[in-house]
């Protein structure tokens, strides 16, 4: 079930984004000399959606992913990648001292989701506290790298 979860709320978390980031962009582009539109982060939105759809979709069926067993994908994505995310949310929004695109589904649906996952991964023995710090800080440095690539595909189709 934790599994079939993310796809859904991983949708209404960038929903969230997709509504707000460009006028964000806009707002600070004294600090943020980055500019996408709407449609540009919507369609890399959708480029790594369908990656980790397909991720979940492997992981369901005990299937590797990226070179990862079904359950180290799903560790490294909910409590490593998404976590981290929502996390960067936080970050931001107290370096801006205002509303940042993700902030309130990071709240009320990433950390959650993440903590319980997580919390459910531990008592399962399924992933080490030691492993889970690994993955959220691979999840910090990776993420980026991940959107970058996203957004310049999405640049280049748009």
């Amino acid at each position: 079930m934790l599994i079939f979860l993310f796809p859904i709320l991983y949708f209404v978390h960038d929903i969230e984004e997709i509504l707000t980031v460009e006028k964000f962009l806009a707002n600070h582009s004294d600090m943020i000399p980055f500019r996408i539109t709407t449609a540009q982060f919507t369609c890399a939105f959708i480029l790594l959606w369908i990656l980790t759809l397909f991720g979940c979709y492997q992981t369901l069926h005990q299937k590797r992913f990226l070179g990862m067993s079904a359950i180290t994908f799903f560790s490294f994505l909910v409590p490593g990648i998404f976590l981290a995310n929502g996390i960067g949310h936080l970050l931001q929004f107290i370096f801006f001292q205002s509303y940042v695109p993700g902030v309130v589904t990071s709240v009320l649906i990433i950390y959650p989701y993440s903590f319980f996952t997580l919390r459910y991964l531990l008592r399962k023995n399924l992933l080490t506290l030691k492993k889970f710090l690994l993955f959220l800080f691979l999840g910090f440095i990776l993420q980026a790298p991940f959107a970058l690539l996203a957004l310049l595909i999405a640049k280049v189709l748009l």
